[in-house]
């Protein structure tokens, strides 16, 4: 029972196309509780922090960069990273064939190639996105990034964060975190995965490039989340053992709870 083991309150940083709407729909089976925020609706403040204290969740979820500890002492995040270029290639195609998405209409209208995309300075979102989520910056969008807020990011991590999950290893990933905060065994579906064309998925060396050149920071951090990843793996014996069973289970008797889950969560609304 997770009363037996209590636990600081959550938050769930969403990096957009990080695999984020799958351990979203995880985190909501485990917490019946969930106070949901945007940074679009106000950033971390004072009036922000008593809000949640009023809504007594059990865990924040939503696209909003790191702060709220400043506010909320003791709170713990949680996160997704992805390499940089497979998750600017999930952006460009999302933001292409999504007509509400808030680039749509810029990306159509200027025939934009992802080269093109990721080069425009449109969003914070497509330059070091990742970096400026977890160490973060004030003015999203605009402010310039460097090593020090690499060194931020990383700092913030180290500090406040009860776990990363890398989509690429996504599944030792999670069956770490229900080790370390005792859930119930975290069966899912995948959410929202992009089916685009072989080409699509993998672009041309130019393009990687250009990726890389805008996202340096990004990939300097998904690096060094992924040593962090592998040493904290090392140290747990079973992982593996206990991974591949999770995935044998998972799509047969998996999927069945995990409706069962959902079917009850829809019954009692999250807050």
């Amino acid at each position: 029972m997770l009363d037996a083991h209590p636990i600081p309150m959550l938050a769930f940083v969403h990096i957009p196309k990080t695999a984020g709407t799958t351990l979203h729909k995880i985190l909501t089976h485990q917490y019946p509780r969930v106070f949901i925020h945007h940074d679009h609706q106000g950033s971390a403040c004072p009036e922000l922090a008593a809000r949640i204290r009023t809504a007594n969740p059990q865990i924040i979820i939503g696209h909003f960069s790191v702060g709220l500890h400043r506010f909320l002492p003791g709170i713990r995040y949680i996160t997704c990273l992805r390499d940089p270029v497979s998750r600017l290639v999930s952006h460009y195609h999302h933001a292409l064939h999504t007509p509400d998405h808030y680039l749509h209409a810029t990306i159509v209208e200027g025939k934009m190639d992802l080269a093109d995309y990721v080069s425009s300075g449109l969003s914070g979102e497509l330059s070091n996105g990742m970096t400026r989520m977890l160490a973060g910056v004030g003015d999203f969008h605009n402010t310039a990034v460097d090593e020090q807020t690499l060194a931020l990011a990383k700092s913030n991590i180290e500090t406040f964060f009860e776990g990363v999950i890398l989509s690429e290893f996504f599944d030792p990933g999670i069956m770490m975190l229900a080790l370390s905060l005792h859930w119930k065994t975290p069966y899912y579906l995948r959410r929202k995965v992009g089916r685009y064309g072989s080409a699509s998925r993998n672009p041309d060396n130019h393009t990687r490039g250009v990726i890389r050149e805008h996202n340096r920071l990004d990939c300097d951090l998904h690096a060094w989340a992924t040593d962090r990843f592998e040493a904290e793996k090392s140290a747990i014996p079973d992982l593996d053992i206990l991974t591949r069973r999770f995935q044998q289970a998972n799509p047969c008797k998996g999927k069945a709870i995990f409706c069962l889950r959902e079917l009850n969560r829809r019954i009692r609304p999250i807050a």
